[in-house]
């Protein structure tokens, strides 16, 4: 199902997002395989893109695009705004987890400097998103350097460490993991695998989880 983003502002925020998750990871961002993974078309991660030049945070470098310094700078800098938008609307207004992503891409924009320091300050500098995600600056912030996307896990117990954002607008699969609770900062159960599938106990109920839901949670065994 696409995915509908209120501004070009917001979808260009997202973009930075995925721009600065490659960045860190080493690989190239393709804008074709951006609106894939952000399910939305072409033509609209092209006006984020060009929105993202204009503002000097982007170029574009043939087939790809690459962040800027400045790019790098900001990208980490809303990417904090954004988890922490997501904290604040999941953990004191209370909307429900698979909803928090695109409620968030409305209300970022309209959180300041002096609001950012309050959710910070209300809420103890918390040190991930609601899907898991760390917060940059936080100094609660988390990594989970053993964990292991859910595709490869091994059958036993597991503690759900996070939801990428590759996946967090895709409302079924959230849904999905929410339906049965296998959620961030849970522990769960990995029960079989079988051709990508992986059947999983969560706080909630059992369920089988797809293959490329399953290549985007990671886990940790316990």
């Amino acid at each position: 199902m696409p995915t509908t983003y209120p501004s070009v502002e917001s979808l260009a925020t997202e973009v930075l997002e995925v721009l600065v998750d490659d960045d860190g990871a080493g690989r190239a961002t393709v804008p074709a395989v951006v609106a894939d993974r952000l399910a939305v078309g072409t033509d609209e991660v092209a006006a984020a893109v060009a929105a993202l030049e204009d503002d000097g945070l982007a170029v574009r470098d043939g087939a790809v695009v690459r962040l800027t310094g400045d790019g790098r700078t900001s990208g980490m800098a809303r990417i904090r705004r954004h988890r922490l938008t997501a904290r604040l609307l999941a953990d004191v207004i209370g909307i429900d987890w698979w909803k928090v992503h695109h409620e968030t891409a409305r209300w970022e924009g309209l959180v300041s400097d002096d609001v950012e320091a309050r959710i910070v300050e209300l809420l103890d500098d918390p040190g991930t998103c609601p899907h898991g995600n760390p917060i940059p600056g936080s100094a609660n912030a988390r990594t989970h350097p053993d964990a292991v996307v859910l595709a490869e896990a091994p059958v036993g117990p597991v503690h759900v460490a996070r939801v990428t954002e590759t996946i967090v607008a895709d409302d079924e699969a959230l849904q999905l993991l929410q339906a049965c609770g296998f959620l961030p900062g849970r522990d769960a159960e990995v029960k079989s695998r079988r051709d990508g599938w992986v059947e999983v106990a969560g706080s909630v109920r059992d369920a089988a989880i797809p293959p490329h839901l399953a290549q985007h949670v990671l886990v940790v065994a316990r």
